[in-house]
């Protein structure tokens, strides 16, 4: 301002010279154009000043209904309009009234229709900013019903367009025939717009993620819901399958030993002592179901309740041999070893890892009926010990191979299908892999890995 004051003393000491003709008509000329460039550069700095002002505020909404308030609110405050709409582009051709307001910052009805359609069509249409100082002379909207009906002046309208998207348009019309539109109210609007459409979009996505974001939790819930209800259901099932595979087969050895202490007690009874090869025989059969009783009881334990691992110093080898041992070897199978006598020992737990070894050496006895070989190995890898427990069995198929350590599944007339998945558990459990290759007809092959270190 103090600027402009000078340079109005100065024009008016030039005018009082110039009068007296001791100041030439240039030097007053140039004195009156630095007035009106000072102006000039005064109203450019207030307007950069606004449009900053309405950034920072457009920035600072948080959500889309305030952000549009705050547009609608800007734009007629910026080029002293009387009312205000901002529309938005939906799909399609389709526009809605998003917001809209009066100079005295009173709301109008969105769907008021106090504002022109035809225009704001034409501007969403084209993509250009339209500038009328009088609409009701503007050949180009004299057809337009609102115009006539609210005595529309001058209207300014620009479109909202954010990285080529069209977000939607800012109208802002007035009444006033005093107070006509410019060429400078458009570049301001056009100006804020652009800073306007930005945020618009980024509301929206905002507003779309957050409408994503709620579906996804809803469709998490729902489906941990149904989750929980298919574990629930699974282990209704599982239990159903356990008991009624238990009762079996504990009934089968229960008979066995009863049959066995029935003709025992006959012998003892009828006073046949001379004949020690039968007691023998019907002993030794008493013993064999007690195993397999122990065996089912003892993978139901460890699958219910996965006790700590007690780990030691474990010579894999021994183990191997130990575990060949306690399994009932018929005469049809043949034993083959072919055990590494340089592997180092590992640190595991010996009496789980027996487990596995007896689980897969039954199997794989249970898989010759008709006799066959079976082939224990052991050898070194770079941090892993292996075993390998193969048969010339049956094998298995492709369609059994996919459910092989699942709880529960068995092929075999005995067993509850536990021993796979328990040995798996177990394996696993010492930071070991097993895995199996078969051949239907020709044999299978279980191998395990075991790291020498067990860390964690």
């Amino acid at each position: 301002m103090e600027v402009i004051n000078t340079l109005a003393a100065l024009a008016a000491e030039c005018e009082r010279l110039a009068a007296r003709g001791l100041c030439s008509a240039k030097v007053l000329d140039l004195v009156r154009s630095l007035q009106g460039d000072v102006q000039s550069l005064l109203r450019e700095r207030e307007e950069l000043a606004s449009l900053y002002a309405v950034a920072r505020e457009l920035a600072q909404a948080t959500d889309l209904p305030s952000l549009l308030e705050s547009i609608i609110d800007k734009a007629i405050a910026l080029v002293k309009g009387e009312r205000g709409f901002v529309v938005l582009g939906e799909n399609g051709d389709h526009y809605r009234v998003a917001a809209a307001r009066r100079f005295d910052e009173t709301d109008i009805q969105p769907d008021s229709g106090l504002y022109s359609t035809t225009l704001v069509r034409r501007v969403m249409t084209t993509r250009e900013p339209i500038l009328t100082t009088n609409i009701q002379t503007d050949e180009r909207f004299e057809l337009s019903q609102s115009i006539i009906l609210q005595d529309i002046r001058s209207v300014l309208a620009v479109p909202l367009v954010a990285r080529g998207e069209l977000q939607g348009a800012v109208y802002v019309d007035t009444r006033m025939s005093e107070r006509h539109f410019t060429e400078a109210d458009l570049r301001l609007l056009e100006a804020m717009a652009s800073q306007a459409a930005m945020a618009i979009r980024a509301a929206r996505l905002t507003e779309t993620l957050r409408e994503n974001n709620a579906q996804l939790e809803r469709a998490i819930r729902e489906l941990r819901e149904t989750q929980e209800q298919l574990v629930q259901a699974e282990r209704l099932a599982a239990v159903g399958r356990l008991a009624a595979s238990v009762a079996h087969e504990l009934r089968t050895p229960l008979m066995v030993m009863r049959s066995g202490l029935y003709f025992l007690d006959r012998l003892v009874t009828e006073g046949h002592f001379d004949s020690p090869e039968t007691f023998r025989r019907y002993i030794q059969k008493i013993d064999t179901e007690i195993d397999r009783q122990s065996k089912i009881i003892n993978d139901l334990l460890f699958f219910s309740r996965n006790r700590p691992r007690r780990l030691a110093s474990v010579d894999l080898n021994a183990l191997v041999k130990e575990s060949f041992m306690r399994v009932t070897m018929p005469e049809s199978v043949r034993v083959e070893e072919d055990l590494n006598t340089s592997l180092p020992p590992i640190l595991a737990d010996g009496d789980q890892i027996q487990q596995v070894l007896i689980n897969l050496i039954t199997n794989a006895v249970q898989a010759m009926p008709q006799g066959g070989t079976l082939t224990l190995r052991t050898a070194m890898e770079e941090h892993f010990a292996v075993v390998q427990v193969q048969d010339t069995g049956v094998g298995i198929t492709e369609e059994q191979m996919s459910q092989l350590f699942k709880p529960f599944y068995t092929t075999r007339e005995q067993g509850i299908g536990l021993g796979l998945a328990v040995s798996q558990s177990i394996v696993e459990g010492h930071r070991g892999t097993i895995s199996v290759e078969s051949t239907p007809g020709q044999g299978t092959t279980f191998t395990v890995r075991l790291p020498y270190e067990l860390i964690g």
